[in-house]
């Protein structure tokens, strides 16, 4: 049957009333609702419906669903969003209701039938990626515009404030599909010929259709309605200001890499690579990320780039690159092609402070989350440490088997000490080996064989700047993997208060993770301040559970230190409060590592106490130059403008009488980023100073690459403020002595120092004199703590060398079971598995921490003392026996 409603009445003249913002009312909409109104035709309420179970369907399914690309749920979902839309466009044309000229009135229906094959097609994408997936703002867009072409329905109802705003939004969108039926024209003639027989390739012209529709009608209502003119130009500009501006700051970065990569084959000194001095010069806003993520994050597009569309571009892809329409435009006018990918990549990790998206995944990760995360922390406040276990569980979207990344954030001073991979559904904890043997074990094991079939690796790697990576593998849909870690940590002191940190990691979404929270103390703690997170103290045990929150810490007042040890391999581990020892400094080159954290203020207080200490200013500019009255001022207008320095510290040849006075920055190139650089090379000539070069820095924090150079102590660092330049140097002539003893570590953070020492023998008891231990209550993380700060005390300069990886060394890694720059932990499945790697477990020193069981653990010898004791005693009383017989 064929339904005509009958014909509206025309639209009365505007009224000067109306004209100021009042509704305009047609005569029908004076009997009637205006709500009511468009409801008048049937098939626009059919419409909404429909509109509102697919739009429904289509975000449930984003949010819910199974996201990969090309499998049966997304498929079976594009057939019930393209049954809707036939169906609903047959209701149309049997109608009537496309023939736009005879029935105007009957558009709203019209359109929600064009934003139902506009949902199709996006349902269809998941399967054949024409387009990537949307970027955020382009999504917005979308629903800006569908919103708006529902609304057209109550336009005459609308006060004239309103209207506008709906002309604005359909503006954009005429210029929104515009570009996107320009991006897939190369289609059309390939989708001609496929629109026989199920008819899937009309989704195709969608784009081209919207276009048509939205820009004929903003052109016909313009010239009608006068008032709508501001909102439809307004709408019209808006996009073209957006590709301005966007253009204007893509090409000026790129220009100013290509410059400075010009600039760099006139330098004298060469050392820094190219990338390192273009993350100096760049100040990273929205347009910078984008066009240094196009082509990795960012899709660049693929038409008119000569190699045509084919089914390359349109099978699904694994690794989906977001479509934003202002990268693709930009990137095909105004190509950015001035780094090579390797370089682009450092680029990346230096001004996003973005490490973990650019580490190297053998398979992707990109459908998994964590699903809760149970967070163990035990505490000794008396000697001032903490262990805290992280058992995460992963869940994976889809059928594939993927590969979990994570990074951890730890506090400073911190080492992990244990690591766990639940295998078949039983804990399994990991051995430590060298990191090139888990390397090698890893990739064989994931890159290589479970591409036949997938099997159970797990391993965690140090990284430069307090974090450590954790791959696990693999992660499949049929069942949740645990992975555990943990975590050594001093406890920072601030005054008189002990603060413990809570470590947190980057990697697959924690955002709707749950998470149990655990803190024991082997002490009642004084005046304990706990987040709001955490329910209240009971007896020595805090609990809660709650969404996942990584932003949490504790403050509570500090014990007296205790003196009892733990023993381990014939050494007594005890702490001892630290107490700074002053040497008499007094520099004569003072050298300014200025950068644009520092102040004005600041590179005056330095430039003044140089000058009171009678000594030479230097600052490093394409090599080092002197400051001067004269020059001063251009010199620190020239270098705050750089985002972080790099200064070559290797430079400085009599570290002595040499002060560096710096200030950190929160991101700069780590040591292994600038590797294979000439920077890198001659890194290693500190290697032969054996004194530490005396750095002041500004503040509290030190940049990722000065902290490096802290740890391996090629830098003797004093944070604090002007005043205490003055005070301890200018004035005092003093600066803080380097520990350097080989018995004795300090946790700068805790404000103590770990003292090896023999083990103790009390001589009026016999089986000491024999050589038993006296039982020790301190925690076997005295001695954890002791050998990785020992080992970066050992490594120290030479880290910047190659072969510094002795067996010594790696001896006292796993003795204590640190993970370092020479060790990692690695889980593998089987025995067979590690014995074709040569990875053996120790029996000796300390196994993997643990919070069911601290303390000492017997070693070998002492085991067999007490079995000789045992032994003895039995023979004694054996022979008092026979004695007696």
């Amino acid at each position: 049957m064929n339904y005509q409603p009958p014909l509206s009445a025309a639209p009365e003249p505007a009224r000067p009333a109306e004209l100021l913002g009042e509704s305009v009312h047609d005569s029908t909409s004076l009997r009637q609702s205006p709500i009511l109104e468009p409801f008048r035709d049937f098939l626009f309420g059919i419409g909404l419906i429909a509109l509102l179970l697919s739009s429904g369907a289509f975000l449930l399914y984003d949010l819910l669903g199974d996201r990969r690309q090309g499998n049966d749920s997304s498929f079976t979902l594009f057939m019930f969003h393209y049954g809707i839309t036939v169906a609903y466009s047959l209701a149309l044309l049997s109608n009537g209701h496309w023939r736009s000229k005879r029935y105007p009135e009957r558009r709203p229906a019209r359109w929600l039938g064009l934003l139902l094959w506009l949902l199709s097609a996006y349902a269809l994408n998941r399967d054949l990626a024409v387009f990537q997936q949307s970027t955020e703002w382009l999504c917005w867009a979308l629903v800006l515009v569908g919103a708006a072409m529902v609304a057209y329905a109550w336009k005459e109802s609308l006060p004239i404030r309103l209207q506008q705003l709906l002309y604005l939004a359909l503006g954009i969108g005429c210029w929104l599909f515009i570009y996107m039926a320009v991006y897939i024209v190369e289609l059309y003639p390939i989708s001609v010929p496929a629109l026989i027989g199920l008819g899937m390739s009309a989704h195709t012209f969608v784009p081209l259709v919207f276009a048509v529709v939205l820009c004929k009608r903003i052109w016909f209502d313009a010239k009608s309605d006068e008032h709508l003119r501001p909102g439809i130009a307004v709408g019209l500009t808006i996009p073209l200001l957006a590709i301005g501006v966007f253009m204007t700051g893509w090409m000026n970065d790129v220009n100013k890499m290509q410059s400075v990569r010009m600039e760099a084959t006139t330098r004298q000194t060469s050392d820094l690579p190219e990338w390192a001095l273009i993350a100096q010069r760049i100040k990273p806003n929205w347009i910078t990320n984008r066009l240094l993520l196009a082509g990795r994050v960012y899709d660049q597009g693929h038409f008119f780039d000569g190699d045509g569309w084919g089914l390359s571009h349109l099978t699904a892809l694994e690794d989906v690159r977001e479509h934003d329409p202002l990268v693709v435009i930009a990137s095909r006018i105004f190509p950015a092609t001035t780094l090579p990918a390797a370089e682009q990549l450092n680029l990346l990790k230096v001004l996003h402070n973005e490490r973990h998206g650019t580490e190297e995944k053998f398979w992707t990760g990109r459908h998994l989350t964590t699903e809760d995360v149970v967070s163990q922390v035990r505490i000794w406040p008396q000697f001032r440490v903490s262990y805290t276990e992280k058992t995460l569980r992963i869940r994976n979207q889809v059928r594939q088997p993927e590969e979990a990344l994570f990074t951890f954030h730890l506090p400073s001073g911190s080492v992990v000490s244990s690591m766990s991979l639940w295998v078949n559904g039983r804990e399994e904890p990991a051995r430590l080996t060298t990191v090139a043997k888990a390397d090698s074990a890893y990739r064989q094991v994931v890159n290589v064989e479970s591409k036949v079939r997938a099997r159970d690796p797990s391993v965690v790697y140090w990284q430069e700047g307090s974090r450590i990576t954790v791959r696990v593998f693999p992660c499949q849909a049929s069942e949740d993997r645990r992975v555990k870690i943990g975590i050594t940590s001093p406890l920072r002191l601030e005054g008189s208060q002990l603060v413990y940190e809570n470590p947190y990691f980057d990697g697959p979404n924690a955002s709707a993770a749950n998470e149990l929270i655990k803190v024991d103390f082997a002490t009642a703690p004084n005046n304990l301040q706990s987040p709001w997170l955490l329910d209240g103290l009971d007896g020595t045990t805090l609990t809660h559970r709650d969404h996942y929150n990584p932003d949490w810490s504790l403050r509570f007042e500090a014990p007296p230190l205790s003196n009892e040890s733990f023993v381990l391999e014939g050494k007594a581990y005890r702490l001892e409060p630290y107490k700074p020892v002053q040497d008499t400094f007094k520099p004569t080159d003072v050298f300014l590592d200025v950068n644009a954290a520092w102040t004005k203020d600041e590179f005056r207080a330095a430039l003044r106490a140089t000058s009171q200490l009678n000594g030479r200013a230097w600052i490093f500019d394409d090599g080092l130059k002197q400051v001067s009255a004269q020059n001063a001022s251009d010199t620190y207008e020239r270098l705050v403008k750089q985002q972080f320095s790099l200064f070559p510290v290797y430079r400085i040849t009599n570290p002595a009488t040499s002060l560096l006075i710096t200030k950190g920055t929160p991101v700069s190139p780590t040591l292994s980023d600038l590797k294979h650089s000439a920077f890198a090379d001659r890194m290693h000539l500190t290697a032969t100073q054996h004194q530490p070069l005396n750095t002041f820095c500004f503040g509290n924090e030190l940049s990722p690459y000065l902290k490096t150079l802290a740890e391996l102590r090629v830098l003797n660092v004093l944070n604090g403020t002007g005043d205490d330049l003055a005070a301890h140097i200018v004035n005092q002539h003093q600066f803080p002595h380097q520990l350097n003893d080989s018995a004795r570590v300090m946790l700068f953070e805790a404000r103590v120092t770990i003292c090896e020492t023999p083990m103790p023998v009390h001589p009026d008891k016999a089986i000491e004199k024999a050589g038993i231990i006296h039982p020790s209550n301190a925690p076997d993380h005295l001695a954890r703590l002791f050998a990785y700060n020992h080992l970066l005390q050992q490594i120290g300069r030479n880290y910047l060398t190659e072969g510094y990886q002795t067996t010594q060394l790696i001896q006292e890694a796993q003795q204590a079971n640190v993970v370092s720059p020479l060790s990692s932990l690695v889980v593998l499945e089987t025995e067979e598995d590690y014995d074709r790697f040569g990875i053996q477990k120790d029996k000796q020193g300390l196994s993997n921490a643990t919070l069911k069981a601290e303390g000492a653990v017997p070693e070998p010898h002492e085991w067999a003392l007490l079995i000789m004791v045992t032994l003895l005693i039995g023979w004694l009383y054996w022979r008092k026996r026979y004695a007696l017989h």
